[in-house]
């Protein structure tokens, strides 16, 4: 009995305890839940679904995924073209992507719906319409009205040695 009493009495004040120190409103809690989208539910004109990541492309005729055909372009601090300097917090990138074997480019920029068709004269000159210029000598930049608002993102090359095989 000595031995029941106490450990009754210790139940008893961790219950007690845990209703104390719980906060109890008689409010109801109304939650609410976002409508989940369902993919394939947002087709545009051409029946591209932009919830997976699908844009039209004009030089393709085609749905794209432009961050897997595209090169990405990261926006940069609004300088003039010779004071570059990258932004450092989020960015929402732009893309473009090339038509083969031609002196077209397309052009996929984030606040946008449509893409911009670019035009080169000649192999190794820079791609313009829309007001943009995109040089592609030392690297992809993107400027409008002689300021650079895009240069294309660096790729790290890393060479891969050994097996994939864990017991290796």
């Amino acid at each position: 009995m000595k031995k029941i009493l106490p450990l009754l009495l210790c139940s008893f004040l961790f219950v007690s305890c845990d209703y104390i120190m719980k906060k109890h409103d008689d409010e109801k809690e109304v939650v609410v839940s976002p409508k989940p989208m369902v993919l394939g539910t947002d087709r545009d004109e051409h029946g591209c679904v932009g919830s997976a990541g699908y844009r039209w492309s004009v030089l393709k005729n085609d749905c794209i995924r432009v961050f897997e055909e595209g090169f990405r372009l990261n926006p940069v601090k609004e300088t003039t073209v010779d004071e570059e300097e990258e932004i450092e917090e989020p960015i929402i990138s732009g893309f473009v992507t090339f038509e083969k074997d031609g002196d077209r480019a397309e052009l996929f920029l984030p606040d946008s719906n449509n893409s911009v068709i670019l035009t080169r004269e000649k192999e190794g000159k820079p791609y313009y319409g829309a007001g943009w210029t995109l040089e592609t000598e030392g690297g992809l930049k993107l400027i409008q009205k002689g300021i650079l608002k895009y240069k294309g993102a660096l790729t790290e090359e890393k060479q891969v040695t050994g097996s994939d095989n864990p017991e290796q």
